[in-house]
Protein backbone atom coordinates (compact mmCIF):
# COMPACT_ATOMS: atom_id res chain seq x y z
CA UNK A 1 0.00 0.00 0.00
CA UNK A 2 2.62 2.42 0.84
CA UNK A 3 4.48 1.73 -2.85
CA UNK A 4 0.77 2.95 -4.22
CA UNK A 5 1.00 5.95 -2.12
CA UNK A 6 4.95 6.99 -2.55
CA UNK A 7 3.72 6.83 -6.77
CA UNK A 8 0.48 8.78 -6.16
CA UNK A 9 2.64 11.43 -4.41
CA UNK A 10 5.20 11.61 -7.30
CA UNK A 11 2.86 12.17 -9.52
CA UNK A 12 0.89 14.68 -7.82
CA UNK A 13 4.32 16.78 -7.15
CA UNK A 14 5.41 16.49 -10.95
CA UNK A 15 1.62 17.63 -11.91
CA UNK A 16 2.99 21.73 -11.39
CA UNK A 17 6.15 21.17 -13.09
CA UNK A 18 4.78 19.91 -16.45
CA UNK A 19 2.10 22.58 -16.30
CA UNK A 20 4.82 26.29 -15.85
CA UNK A 21 5.77 27.86 -18.73
CA UNK A 22 5.72 27.13 -22.60
CA UNK A 23 2.56 28.96 -23.32
CA UNK A 24 2.26 32.61 -24.04
CA UNK A 25 0.68 34.41 -21.85
CA UNK A 26 -3.52 34.91 -23.00
CA UNK A 27 -3.24 32.06 -24.69
CA UNK A 28 -4.07 28.08 -24.46
CA UNK A 29 -3.50 24.65 -25.52
CA UNK A 30 -6.66 22.65 -26.60
CA UNK A 31 -7.25 19.28 -28.35
CA UNK A 32 -8.26 18.53 -31.59
CA UNK A 33 -7.85 16.20 -34.69
CA UNK A 34 -6.15 19.03 -36.72
CA UNK A 35 -3.22 18.52 -34.15
CA UNK A 36 -0.34 16.17 -35.21
CA UNK A 37 -0.22 14.52 -31.60
CA UNK A 38 -1.00 16.02 -28.26
CA UNK A 39 -1.99 19.70 -27.90
CA UNK A 40 -2.16 22.94 -29.87
CA UNK A 41 -1.87 26.24 -29.56
CA UNK A 42 -5.14 28.03 -30.06
CA UNK A 43 -4.69 31.46 -30.84
CA UNK A 44 -7.74 34.14 -30.16
CA UNK A 45 -8.52 37.10 -29.06
CA UNK A 46 -7.49 38.79 -26.37
CA UNK A 47 -10.73 40.33 -24.78
CA UNK A 48 -9.31 42.21 -22.35
CA UNK A 49 -6.93 44.57 -24.03
CA UNK A 50 -8.22 44.15 -27.69
CA UNK A 51 -5.31 42.37 -29.28
CA UNK A 52 -5.97 39.65 -31.93
CA UNK A 53 -3.00 37.18 -32.34
CA UNK A 54 -1.46 37.33 -36.03
CA UNK A 55 -3.07 33.73 -36.98
CA UNK A 56 -6.84 34.91 -37.58
CA UNK A 57 -5.96 37.98 -38.50
CA UNK A 58 -7.37 38.84 -42.23
CA UNK A 59 -4.82 41.68 -43.39
CA UNK A 60 -1.50 40.88 -41.73
CA UNK A 61 0.73 44.50 -40.47
CA UNK A 62 3.29 44.19 -42.73
CA UNK A 63 3.80 43.19 -46.41
CA UNK A 64 3.95 39.56 -46.84
CA UNK A 65 4.01 36.83 -49.73
CA UNK A 66 1.81 34.42 -48.25
CA UNK A 67 -0.85 33.41 -50.53
CA UNK A 68 -4.82 32.91 -49.52
CA UNK A 69 -6.61 30.03 -48.93
CA UNK A 70 -4.14 28.45 -47.07
CA UNK A 71 -4.17 26.19 -43.66
CA UNK A 72 -3.61 27.82 -40.10
CA UNK A 73 -0.71 26.32 -39.96
CA UNK A 74 0.77 26.98 -43.23
CA UNK A 75 -0.39 30.36 -42.62
CA UNK A 76 1.66 30.75 -39.35
CA UNK A 77 4.97 29.27 -40.70
CA UNK A 78 4.45 32.30 -43.89
CA UNK A 79 3.55 34.95 -41.59
CA UNK A 80 6.22 34.14 -39.44
CA UNK A 81 9.24 33.59 -42.54
CA UNK A 82 7.71 36.92 -43.97
CA UNK A 83 8.63 38.36 -40.35
CA UNK A 84 11.73 36.98 -39.48
CA UNK A 85 12.72 38.48 -43.24
CA UNK A 86 11.96 42.20 -42.26
CA UNK A 87 13.99 41.62 -39.08
CA UNK A 88 17.03 40.26 -40.83
CA UNK A 89 17.07 42.76 -43.10
CA UNK A 90 17.52 45.46 -40.41
CA UNK A 91 20.90 43.73 -38.46
CA UNK A 92 24.43 43.37 -39.88
CA UNK A 93 25.53 39.95 -40.54
CA UNK A 94 28.70 40.17 -37.97
CA UNK A 95 27.55 38.72 -35.41
CA UNK A 96 29.20 36.05 -33.42
CA UNK A 97 26.03 35.18 -31.67
CA UNK A 98 25.07 31.28 -31.70
CA UNK A 99 21.63 30.38 -30.23
CA UNK A 100 17.71 31.44 -30.89
CA UNK A 101 16.00 34.54 -30.49
CA UNK A 102 12.47 34.81 -29.45
CA UNK A 103 10.73 38.42 -30.82
CA UNK A 104 7.40 39.10 -28.90
CA UNK A 105 5.60 42.72 -30.46
CA UNK A 106 2.62 44.71 -30.42
CA UNK A 107 1.32 46.60 -33.84
CA UNK A 108 -1.55 49.38 -32.65
CA UNK A 109 -4.17 50.40 -34.60
CA UNK A 110 -1.69 53.56 -35.29
CA UNK A 111 0.81 51.33 -37.31
CA UNK A 112 3.62 51.67 -34.25
CA UNK A 113 5.27 48.99 -32.21
CA UNK A 114 4.95 48.79 -28.86
CA UNK A 115 5.87 46.21 -25.75
CA UNK A 116 8.93 44.56 -27.96
CA UNK A 117 10.32 41.67 -25.72
CA UNK A 118 13.21 39.76 -26.55
CA UNK A 119 14.31 36.70 -25.30
CA UNK A 120 17.83 35.11 -26.49
CA UNK A 121 18.77 31.85 -25.00
CA UNK A 122 21.66 31.52 -24.17
CA UNK A 123 21.07 34.71 -22.57
CA UNK A 124 22.64 37.94 -24.56
CA UNK A 125 22.00 41.33 -23.50
CA UNK A 126 23.77 42.57 -26.57
CA UNK A 127 22.02 40.20 -29.26
CA UNK A 128 18.82 41.40 -27.51
CA UNK A 129 19.16 45.16 -28.09
CA UNK A 130 20.17 44.39 -31.69
CA UNK A 131 17.41 42.91 -32.46
CA UNK A 132 15.19 45.33 -30.20
CA UNK A 133 16.55 47.90 -32.42
CA UNK A 134 16.41 46.02 -35.64
CA UNK A 135 12.31 45.15 -34.39
CA UNK A 136 11.76 49.12 -34.20
CA UNK A 137 12.85 49.64 -37.86
CA UNK A 138 10.42 47.63 -39.58
CA UNK A 139 7.63 49.03 -41.58
CA UNK A 140 4.03 48.15 -40.53
CA UNK A 141 0.59 48.90 -41.31
CA UNK A 142 -2.65 48.93 -39.19
CA UNK A 143 -3.95 45.02 -39.12
CA UNK A 144 -7.08 43.65 -39.98
CA UNK A 145 -9.39 41.52 -38.66
CA UNK A 146 -12.89 40.92 -41.03
CA UNK A 147 -12.11 44.78 -42.16
CA UNK A 148 -12.18 46.03 -38.68
CA UNK A 149 -8.60 47.65 -37.72
CA UNK A 150 -7.48 45.91 -34.59
CA UNK A 151 -4.33 45.74 -32.54
CA UNK A 152 -2.44 42.51 -33.17
CA UNK A 153 0.38 40.98 -31.21
CA UNK A 154 2.74 38.87 -33.27
CA UNK A 155 5.82 36.68 -32.30
CA UNK A 156 8.78 35.10 -34.32
CA UNK A 157 12.07 33.20 -33.80
CA UNK A 158 15.53 33.82 -35.19
CA UNK A 159 18.15 30.85 -35.19
CA UNK A 160 21.74 31.94 -35.37
CA UNK A 161 24.12 29.38 -36.12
Amino acid sequence: MKKYKLNFLTILLLIPMFAIGQIPKGHFLDADDSAEKGYKLKPFKQKKEGIYHYAILTELPFENDCESGISEKEQIACAEKNLNGLISENLNSESKYKGNVYIYLTVTEKAEIIDIKVKSYPQSNEIDMIIKKATEQINVRPAKYKKKVVKSRLWTKLEFE
